[in-house]
């Protein structure tokens, strides 16, 4: 039985089942209601960081190889004395169009799931990189020895599969926001009006990539009501570590005020174990800081208080460092380690390699690749 309506809120049925099974939870120990809701985000998600980020490198890659394309269909053979020149301006257009796009906010995921919105916006940063890159070649006195042809047909055929790959993006963007696959799990630390504020404002910004998981606080029923905005208070502080033990959190989002310095302290304390992104909210804060210190959801401002150790490109970036060097580890210690392998093997039954398992957060075992 599905506990969820289609906005991702709980039904009449699932709360009063909430309200009955937090009446019998332990501190520190899930109730069943949180339980089957922590199993139901069991599964990891996809990272909209990591599509947006994705998006950027195909984009740079579809204008790279179209001006390539086109230089060797219509320049080629006659310029090859040319091809650096081309290679030059073919990289600095790809990637100052990318530049301005991200700087444009184009690179969001309510830009990139309305395309059509934005079009006028990718037309202006697109034109604006080909009189950029005009200005620079006639400045230089090198623009007679481009192909003018070349130069405007890269232009069509590059605004035509930059919205092209945005139509297609924006249907499997938005594919994926319904099913699940794609958004950011967040958790409200604290009840009450504020809670529901916070909610009501997150729920506003339309194709925002936020699914709110649930509500935790260490008040009681009379201090924080045991739904807020559709969503039920699933336990206590102690009881969220649990959760997030079971469930694939991304992000706690604490909608305390910033007065309540001691409180939001105590709590932060406790939260810090949590590999998870940890944000304040300060849509109902009078105090305002530079516009640095902000992390946005659409319009509603959060404080960034701590970043997950290892994030999104963070963990790609880990892991291909991870796999270059111990490449290159194998190739320059290969002799060495063939002579132990045969050793090993002359003076024992055993096998000559070995796994060793090692624990992580939450004590779960960390295995080697291509263990089962």
């Amino acid at each position: 039985m599905n506990d969820m309506d289609p906005a991702g809120r709980f039904t009449a049925a699932a709360v009063r089942t909430f309200q009955d099974d937090e009446e019998e939870a332990a501190a520190g120990v899930l109730n069943p209601a949180a339980q089957q809701i922590a199993m139901q985000y069991r599964r990891d998600s996809m990272s909209p960081v990591m599509a947006t980020g994705t998006i950027r490198l195909i984009e740079f890659g579809l204008l790279t190889v179209s001006g390539l394309v086109l230089w060797g269909a219509y320049v080629g053979s006659a310029h090859l004395d040319l091809l650096w020149h081309y290679l030059a301006i073919v990289a600095l257009g790809s990637g100052a169009t990318v530049i301005a796009l991200d700087l444009a906010n184009a690179y969001e995921i309510s830009t990139l799931m309305r395309p059509m919105r934005y079009f006028g916006k990718m037309l202006v940063v697109w034109s604006a990189v080909f009189a950029l890159l005009a200005v620079i070649g006639f400045f230089m006195k090198t623009s007679a020895a481009y192909s003018r042809f070349w130069f405007g047909a890269w232009y069509v055929t590059g605004i035509v599969l930059l919205m092209t790959l945005r139509l297609i993006s924006a249907r499997l963007f938005r594919r994926w926001a319904r099913n699940g696959r794609m958004e950011r799990r967040a958790v409200i630390v604290g009840g009450g009006k504020a809670a529901e504020a916070l909610i009501r404002s997150i729920e506003q910004q339309q194709y925002n990539d936020i699914r709110i998981c649930g509500i935790f606080d260490d008040r009681d029923d009379k201090r924080s009501p045991p739904i807020v905005a559709g969503y039920p208070k699933l336990g206590t502080v102690a009881e969220l570590i649990e959760f997030a033990r079971i469930a694939q959190i991304d992000m706690l989002i604490v909608s305390l005020p910033l007065t309540a310095e001691k409180r939001v302290l105590s709590l932060l304390k406790k939260l810090w174990i949590l590999p998870v992104d940890i944000r304040l909210s300060a849509h109902s804060n009078q105090l305002r800081f530079r516009p640095r210190s902000y992390s946005f959801i659409g319009s509603v401002p959060l404080l960034d208080i701590f970043d997950r150790p290892i994030n999104d490109w963070d963990s790609v970036a880990k892991r291909a460092f991870d796999v270059v060097f111990s490449l290159l580890g194998i190739v320059v210690f290969s002799p060495v380690m063939l002579a132990t392998a045969i050793a090993i093997k002359l003076d024992s039954k055993g096998p000559v390699l070995f796994k060793q398992e090692r624990h992580g957060f939450n004590n779960e075992i960390i295995k080697a690749p291509g263990s089962p």
